[in-house]
């Protein structure tokens, strides 16, 4: 399979720019910081579950709550 990807030039106002390079880990190309900065962010765990609990018929929102206060769910890592 070729990778027909190329770079495109785009231009920005200084603001936006310096907003790019803050957001940068390291020596990180801007394209990849703005391709890190763009990706969808999974939902945390915690708010995942609150909302598959609240879709459950019959489920009592402050019971849900208070078990997921509760709980000790993994963070979210990406």
């Amino acid at each position: 399979m070729v990778n027909n990807m190329h770079m495109q030039t785009i231009e920005v106002s200084d603001t936006i720019y310096n907003e790019i390079i803050s957001r940068r880990k390291g020596k990180e190309s801007l394209s990849k910081t703005l391709e890190r900065e763009l990706k969808p962010v999974l939902k945390c765990a915690r708010v995942a579950e609150l909302e598959r609990l609240r879709r459950q018929p019959g489920s009592d929102i402050s019971v849900v709550e208070k078990r997921l206060a509760s709980k000790k769910l993994a963070p979210n890592t990406i």
